[in-house]
């Protein structure tokens, strides 16, 4: 399965209309300000004392906080393989970091978030 075809069965199967960020045209700005053109609608809730429910989430960094082996058998799951998986599950193994601050610069840390201990 091609990224393009991934990003496709995303759009059709996995995501929300209203889902921003991470997506094309949909950046978390966009949804801020999505949110902010029905304001009216939240004051108007809160003006005749109903109810409103607003959800947001940051998923930041969240393939760092999932076990990789779990996320490749979910993605092997929905028919991503051959040379696609191939790329995620190299991306996912032997990840390492350094953090560089002006000039000064930091051994090379396995990253460790996100692997299974078993």
């Amino acid at each position: 399965m091609s990224v393009h075809k991934m990003v496709e069965f995303l759009e059709t199967h996995g995501l929300m209309d209203s889902q921003h960020g991470f997506r094309r045209g949909r950046s978390c700005l966009k949804n801020l300000l999505c949110f902010l053109d029905k304001v009216d609608k939240v004051t108007s809730c809160l003006d005749d004392k109903d109810c409103m429910d607003i959800v947001f989430l940051d998923l930041a960094k969240a393939f760092d906080k999932v076990p990789h082996r779990r996320l490749m058998k979910k993605i092997a799951k929905h028919g991503i393989g051959g040379k696609l998986y191939k790329v995620i599950e190299n991306w996912l193994s032997g990840r390492k970091q350094r953090v560089c601050i002006k000039g000064s610069v930091s051994s090379w840390q396995a990253v460790l978030s996100g692997e299974v201990f078993n």
